[in-house]
């Protein structure tokens, strides 16, 4: 699976030219790179980057400033542009080279960050800590210096086609691109307002009551029967308020509205409603391997873009000895091994973010009621430089709880956010990067207690243990303090502290010998303001390959990956429901063909051989199902709005703007589901959506409107009945809509798979351990000035579409053997 891979077929818009920044700099770097010639700097210390076959760096270093200043240098020579974007996004400036389209972005980015709270954690590191964020500066800067020394040849594309040049960067740029970049986006999401918003409009339609009881059965807190990570039955570690009282104003249309965009701004489309859910995850024990030995897979959904959101990378040195993978422009490696644990992560599901409702000074919109009178909120005023226009002010406002997201004048209200990791975002990332150092469980777990915001991290050991810890500050909240709405930002729903580490859900060596995630519900007893999480799970897919008794290969742990990659995650719920229903109906009756069509179908989405549609035309049957039964079921019991946001299905969509990303099952599907279980549902069925009518004949009803209307599109000819497939672009735009790559560069593959931005699994031999994995487009994103790409731009793109993986190189003697360069730099 070594060495370069030729130009694929499904590729579009990528345009193989000559070799670029390594291939042809051959001439200029070729005593460095193939003698190992010292590259001078000043100082006296000496870093080493050896890379293998796909690009990969292995930093070695004696101390860690050494060890993060080879870190810094080798990710700025694959990704320079992207790493300036991502600093750019991190701190509010993308504006200032890109124009007036990115000011909101820039305004939703400064909202949410405090960069003199910032200055004072780093400051309070030790010294240690600290030369790992100012090492790691100091080698981007140092490869910067390189670039602008021979800008013909090494600047990247990029930066010539928008007109600007890098910039030099300190220790705050690269905490604030783990701020803007992970915090801000996977760990500040919520729900509250648009609830609030949500249940306004229920009422107002349908009166207080009955308003709340269909409230109930579209954003509930908890489904008894939603799969776990932690497997039901155990310890019972969490514990939640019960709904209370919150006597909150209402909120208007235009502040619910401000407050999603501020989120969609800051956050992307996918992130904007609740939790991010976008990452899956599966750790076998010794009793569930056919070697039985401990096997971690880990797929992070962190969106596909061109450069990759990761890359790859090997630390050697200063207490550390990992290989993995991990954002761009991080210091903490989220995914990998040190040869004796293995780790990864899944987006967390704990509630560690609240919303309070300040109640204005009438008098005055920038004071606030709290503990009986009004006080000032604070305001902190930036500049956001604009690319070809002028200097644009930004007022920042915030209250003892944090900062305004949104206004409601009509209202007198305003809405701030809180969450349990301000002021602790520096020791989140350090017990995230030091995790890393971990040779056991016990040690993993004294990291993942620094951590403050909510992640669940996976573990596996050489010694055969397996493990899943539910990460991040609980508040200890009022039993007053409905945690579905805002809080009443007064003074009498303030947090009494938080809850000790030991309340956090964790699962050791499970009597199942495997655990497993798909975003899913961490434990039982968990309640959050937007998670829904429901019976319907597309982790199901997960656990339908790896529940039972047989044991699995290295390969077949592997594999689950594309089973679940593949499979319709609405089909497993409902197709019995509808071959059930249309049972009674002669074998020609149109409705029953339907029906017999779904019965034989694996429930698969795959591409017809040689053509653009998928291979089965019951996929095109269940999706006209689910929007006919939808508009029965629902349409009259919503406001037209409300139904209107359930339009979505549940399957992939290009938009010109970004790639399919994550795809769940629908948030209607949850409701169907319910609606269809009645008393046996999760979610108690209060209010009747069906209106009397019997459950089997509104499916199969619904299944006749979807015939009909296949019918009117395609023709009588089930055969027609084909549903496009829609592919795999690797956006140039990252989630928060900033590109980092050059106009074109967005590869695409047929069909879209929902899987991993990368994808790794370790299997973890005592003293013979294995780790592969897969990244595309690839390791380098570097395209020079004469428009020459990288020989590991994209060579990535292969592996990724035929569900491979190319070994990672752990031991120095297997670098060695796998050796494409190598460079010494003093620093």
């Amino acid at each position: 699976m070594n060495g370069t891979h030729p130009m694929h077929p499904h590729l579009r818009l990528l345009r193989r030219r000559p070799s670029g920044r390594r291939a042809t700099g051959v001439a200029l770097l070729a005593a460095v790179l193939l003698a190992g010639c010292a590259a001078t700097a000043p100082g006296g210390g000496e870093v080493t980057i050896k890379r293998d076959r796909y690009g990969v760096p292995h930093v070695y270093a004696h101390d860690t400033k050494g060890l993060f200043y080879g870190f810094g240098y080798a990710v700025a020579e694959d990704r320079l542009y992207q790493l300036e974007m991502a600093r750019r996004s991190g701190n509010g400036s993308v504006a200032e080279v890109l124009g007036p389209d990115f000011v909101a972005t820039d305004k939703a980015t400064r909202s949410n960050i405090d960069p003199v709270s910032i200055r004072r954690q780093i400051d309070a590191l030790s010294a240690d800590d600290r030369a790992m964020f100012e090492g790691y500066a100091a080698g981007v800067n140092a490869r910067i210096r390189e670039v602008m020394a021979n800008r013909d040849r090494l600047l990247p594309r990029e930066f010539i086609d928008n007109g600007f040049e890098p910039a030099t960067w300190t220790a705050d740029d690269v905490a604030m691109v783990w701020i803007g970049l992970i915090l801000n986006r996977f760990f500040a999401g919520t729900a509250e307002v648009s609830n609030l918003a949500l249940l306004n409009q229920l009422k107002a339609a349908r009166g207080d009551a009955v308003g709340m009881q269909i409230y109930e059965q579209l954003r509930w807190l908890e489904d008894t029967t939603a799969p776990t990570i932690v497997p039901r039955g155990g310890e019972r570690h969490l514990a939640s308020a019960e709904p209370g009282d919150a006597a909150l104003a209402p909120v208007s249309e235009r502040a619910a509205a401000d407050f999603r965009a501020m989120q969609v701004a800051r956050m992307g489309l996918a992130a904007t409603e609740g939790m991010p859910t976008a990452s899956n995850a599966w750790v076998l024990g010794p009793s569930r391997t056919k070697e039985g030995v401990a096997v971690l897979y880990n797929g992070p959904q962190q969106g596909f873009n061109n450069p990759s959101f990761v890359h790859g990378i090997g630390l050697h040195g200063a207490g550390y000895d990992l290989t993995g993978l991990t954002p761009i422009g991080l210091l903490p490696v989220l995914f990998g091994t040190n040869g004796t644990i293995a780790w990864g992560s899944t987006v967390g599901s704990l509630d560690t973010n609240d919303i309070y409702q300040e109640e204005l000074n009438p008098a005055n919109r920038y004071e606030y009621k709290y503990d009986g009178a009004y006080r000032p909120m604070t305001r902190r005023t930036d500049v956001i430089h604009v690319k070809g226009a002028a200097p644009q002010r930004v007022e920042i406002d915030s209250t003892v709880h944090g900062f305004v997201q949104s206004w409601d004048l009509a209202n007198g209200r305003a809405y701030t956010a809180r969450n349990t990791w301000q002021g602790r975002e520096i020791e989140t990332m350090m017990g995230w990067a030091r995790a890393a150092q971990s040779r056991d469980w016990s040690g993993f777990l004294a990291q993942g207690e620094r951590v403050a915001a909510s992640i669940t991290w996976f573990y596996a050991d050489v010694a055969g243990n397996i493990g899943a810890v539910g990460l991040g500050r609980l508040p200890r909240r009022p039993a007053s303090q409905d945690i579905r709405f805002p809080a009443r930002g007064d003074g009498s729903m303030e947090w009494q502290g938080t809850l000790p580490f030991s309340a956090n859900p964790r699962a050791y060596n499970p009597a199942q010998g495997y655990l497993a995630s798909w975003n899913n519900q961490i434990a039982e007893g968990l309640r959050a303001d937007g998670a829904n999480f429901s019976h319907v799970d597309r982790v199901a897919e997960i656990h339908a390959q790896l529940q039972g008794t047989g044991k699995l290969g290295a390969d077949e742990i592997w594999n689950v990956n594309k089973g679940a990659a593949q499979a319709d995650l609405n089909a497993r719920y409902f197709v019995p429901f509808i071959v059930d229903a249309a049972a009674g109906l002669p074998a020609g009756d149109p409705v029953r063909r339907a029906a017999d069509l779904l019965a034989r179908w694996d429930m698969k989405n795959r591409a017809a051989p040689g053509a653009e549609v998928y291979d089965n035309q019951a996929t095109t049957v269940l999706r006209a199902w689910l929007g006919a039964m939808s508009r029965r079921l629902l349409a009259d019991d919503l406001p037209p709005a409300v139904f209107a946001s359930y339009a979505n299905l549940g399957y992939p969509t290009l938009t010109p703007r970004g790639s399919p990303g994550s795809v769940q099952p629908a948030a209607v599907a949850k409701l169907l589901w319910n609606a269809l279980s009645g008393p046996a549902s999760g979610v108690p069925q209060r209010h009747d959506f069906f209106n009397g009518k019997d459950h089997r004949t509104m499916v199969r009803a619904a299944l006749s409107d979807a015939v009909a209307e296949l019918h009117t599109r395609f023709g009588p000819d089930m055969a027609a009945w084909t549903t496009p497939v829609v592919r795999h672009r690797f956006s140039r735009i990252n989630a928060i809509g900033v590109p980092w790559a050059a106009a074109g560069e967005e590869p695409e593959l047929s069909p879209y798979m929902n899987r991993g931005t990368l994808s790794y699994r370790v299997v973890l031999r005592p003293g013979a351990l294995d780790m592969c994995s897969v990244a595309a487009p690839g390791q380098s994103g570097f395209i020079a000035p004469n428009g020459a790409h990288d020989r590991h731009y994209s060579d990535q793109l292969a592996l990724f579409e035929r569900y491979d993986c190319k070994p990672e190189r752990l031991t120095p003697a297997q670098v060695d053997a796998d050796l494409e360069s190598r460079r010494t730099l003093r620093y």
